[in-house]
Order: C-alpha cells, then sequence, then structure tokens
C-alpha cells in the first residue's frame, strides 16, 4: 500500500526550529550589513562618508536588481520546499566568502580600498538575495494558513532580535579605541564566526525540508479557516518602502553615537543592547495580536508608537537611562511593525500560484533594498555635512530621531488611507 508523504503540521516543530536556525545565520549577515558595515568602512577601512554612502547605496539597488532575477530565472525552483531549501544553502557560502572579503578592505593599501570594497559589496549583496529570497518564499511556500504564517512570522522576529543581541555583544569591544591593524583583524575574524553560523544554519534547514517532503499550498481541512482582510500588494510594497528608508538608520548610527557621544563600553553595550532586547520583546506581543486582530489596525498602532518613541528619544536622549528605554521601547514598535508587514505580504502571496511565489518576494525584497539604498546615500550625505567625530557630534541623537519619525509617519498616513479610502468609497456608493 502506498504511504502518503508526511503532512507539515507532523514535523512542524523539527521545521520550524530549522527555518529559526536559518534565519538567525541569515540575520547575523543582514544585521551585520545594516548595523555594522558603515562604521566598518569609514571607521576602520578609512572611507570618506560620501563613499560609503556610494559603496551601500549601489550595493543595495544591485541586491534589489538581483533579487527580482532570482525571483525570475529560479521560480521552478522556488515553487518547492526542497528547491528553496538548496538555494539558499547555495547562496549562503556565496554571501559568506563575499563578506569576508568585505571585511577585509581595513588591511589594504588606501588606493585599493574603494574599488574593492564596492566590488565586494557587491558580490556580497547578490549572494545574499540568492540566499535571502528563497527563505522568505518558504514563509508562503511552508505554512498552511494565517495562523501558521503569524507563527512563523513572529519566529522571524524572535531569531532576528535574538541575533541582534548577539551581535551586539560581539562588536561592543570592537568600537572601542585600538590599533588600527589590530581592530581591523578583529572585524575580520568576527565575520569568519558569521560565515560559520550562516553555512551551517542553512545547511540544516536544506536537510530537514529536503527529507520532510512537504507539499506547499493549504490543506483541505484548513481552506475554512476564516483568513484575516488581506490587503493589497501595492500598499504593503508602500509601506515596506517607507518604512525601510528612514527606521533604520536609527541602528546605522548607534555605533557612531557609541563611539563619539557616549565613549563608554559600559553604557554603549546597554544601548545596544536595548534596541535588540526590544525587538525580543516583540515576540510575544506579536502572537497575541497577529492571531486576533486583523493587520491593518496593528500597522496604524505601531506605526504610531514609533513615531512618538522617535520623537522622545529627540528629546531625551543625552539622559543615558531614558536613550536606553527609548531604544527599547523603538526596537518593540518596529519590530511588531515590520514582522506584520511581513505575514500581511505571505497572506497575500499564499494564495497565488506557487510557480509566482518567488518574483512576488523578489519584487518585495528588491522594494526594501531600494529603500534602504535610498537610506544609505541619506546617510552618507548627512555624514558628510558636519563633524560627527567632533564639535558635532551631538547631532547624531537628532538623525537617530528623524529618520524612524519621518517613517514611521509615512507608514500611519498610508495604513489611514487604507481603511480611510474604502470607508468613503462604500459612503459614496449608498
Amino acid at each position: 500500500m502506498d504511504v502518503a508523504p508526511p503532512r507539515l503540521a507532523e514535523g512542524q516543530f523539527r521545521v520550524d526550529q530549522a527555518y529559526a536556525a536559518a534565519h538567525f545565520g541569515k540575520s547575523l549577515f543582514w544585521q551585520t550589513g545594516e548595523l555594522l558595515l558603515a562604521f566598518f568602512l569609514t571607521e576602520v577601512a578609512g572611507l570618506p562618508p560620501m563613499a560609503m554612502g556610494a559603496v551601500v547605496a549601489t550595493s543595495l539597488l544591485a541586491s534589489a536588481a538581483s533579487d527580482l532575477l532570482v525571483g525570475r530565472f529560479w521560480r521552478n525552483s522556488l515553487a518547492s520546499v526542497a528547491g528553496a531549501a538548496h538555494l539558499q544553502w547555495q547562496g549562503a557560502w556565496v554571501a559568506a566568502i563575499a563578506l569576508i572579503g568585505l571585511f577585509s578592505t581595513g588591511h589594504l593599501p588606501p588606493h585599493a580600498k574603494l574599488p574593492f570594497a564596492l566590488a565586494l559589496a557587491l558580490m556580497f549583496r547578490v549572494g545574499y538575495s540568492v540566499y535571502d529570497v528563497p527563505q522568505n518564499v518558504l514563509l508562503s511556500l511552508a505554512t498552511r494558513s494565517s495562523a501558521a504564517r503569524s507563527r512563523i512570522a513572529s519566529v522571524r522576529v524572535a531569531v532576528s532580535s535574538l541575533a541582534g543581541v548577539c551581535l551586539a555583544l560581539a562588536i561592543v569591544p570592537l568600537l572601542q579605541e585600538q590599533p588600527h591593524q589590530e581592530r581591523a583583524l578583529r572585524f575580520m575574524l568576527l565575520t569568519v564566526l558569521l560565515a560559520i553560523l550562516a553555512i551551517a544554519s542553512a545547511a540544516c534547514l536544506r536537510h530537514v525540508l529536503t527529507h520532510a517532503r512537504v507539499t506547499p499550498g493549504p490543506c483541505e481541512s484548513e481552506r475554512a479557516d476564516a483568513p484575516l482582510h488581506i490587503l493589497p500588494v501595492p500598499l504593503l510594497l508602500a509601506m515596506f518602502f517607507v518604512l525601510l528608508v528612514g527606521a533604520p538608520l536609527f541602528a546605522k548610527l548607534e555605533p557612531y553615537f557609541v563611539g563619539h557621544v557616549l565613549r563608554s563600553s559600559l553604557w554603549g553595550g546597554a544601548l545596544l543592547l536595548g534596541g535588540a532586547l526590544g525587538t525580543l520583546a516583540a515576540q510575544p506581543l506579536m502572537q497575541f495580536l497577529l492571531a486576533r486582530q486583523p493587520r491593518l489596525p496593528v500597522i496604524f498602532a505601531c506605526s504610531l508608537t514609533l513615531m512618538l518613541v522617535a520623537l522622545a528619544w529627540w528629546q531625551l536622549a543625552p539622559a543615558v537611562w531614558a536613550a536606553i528605554a527609548c531604544a527599547m521601547a523603538m526596537g518593540l514598535a518596529g519590530g511588531v511593525l515590520g514582522m506584520t508587514l511581513w505575514a500581511a505580504f505571505a497572506d497575500a502571496v499564499a494564495g497565488r500560484s506557487p510557480l509566482r511565489a518567488g518574483a512576488a518576494f523578489g519584487l518585495l525584497t528588491a522594494t526594501s533594498k531600494s529603500a534602504l539604498a535610498c537610506g544609505a546615500w541619506w546617510l552618507g550625505h548627512w555624514l558628510s555635512g558636519f563633524d560627527y567625530r567632533g564639535e558635532d557630534s551631538a547631532q547624531l541623537a537628532t538623525m537617530m530621531a528623524v529618520g524612524p519619525a519621518l517613517a514611521a509617519a509615512g507608514c500611519l498616513l498610508l495604513a489611514g488611507g487604507a481603511w480611510w479610502v474604502p470607508r468613503k468609497m462604500e459612503g459614496m456608493r449608498a
């Protein structure tokens, strides 16, 4: 008698564990690019701020383009769980090799640093696309209900914030003044460790999903599961773009604020940990909100909270304890907002053909990275305009508040418009 392939629910805990581990490894790479790369390029590799902004922005735009190509040209692989798991493992290798090379830039002669950094940043971002898009596609392919996607989205928040905590603990000693060659070597050794963790966790996910023989799509018993209201894909893409232009500037500027304003490894470590711990604390809150509330009210409330907390940071940052509290609150609000958007997008994609899932998530990550590229250019332009290492260092706190405040205000307007316009149209028809 033929035996049917095991259903996803039978090995769900093992699959969730493997996905969490793989996302942890990928998050280490992503947060290294978001939290550490700009600081490394200016303070260790010695590039001018505008050159740093050009390297980061150009590589992100290349990554946005490669996201679209990955979603298009590997759509057959991305239509199956096993194919997506294998592709993300291959991407992990390419991204790991490039990241190690990129963080060796500090050992090069001055004339070689900019072209080498640009070339390796491009290689890293393109490899990361092959690593990133398949893992994101699995959010829809390897889940069978809105509740399952909410659970995996909350798992992503938890492990991503845990990766942030680990990275913050690892980089605090690197932000102190040290001999140049020793500091550059420590940065490179850190990336070697991150590469090992990322490749190992990607291999684990590939092994688990290949042997689980999971088939995508909702099972019959879950089709009657009352779905949450599906938000339009263009609206979600607009929210992602607006949020990611400004909100990540806070994390990108944290190492500068620690190194040039606080000048204390103890308080600097507490600040870096504050945001990551706030995001980690968002996980149980997400489980509650995403399981019980439609997506749009959660997006609206978190956007409003993020905007208010960013404005509070602007006023309270000189007081260290208040700054840490604001960083934790910003991590909490931003974590819930970001993963609510991810869960909402997975809901919108889950009803489509599996062959279109890769292209949809490729478009999402391309939009996100285009927004991050704009933010990187903005950061480089800002930093080149004043003496952030000296007498103007106090302006760093203002810059850290402006980005998240404007991004949250934009999401707030989009969420309000998405709620008000349909009701206005219904009133006109009535």
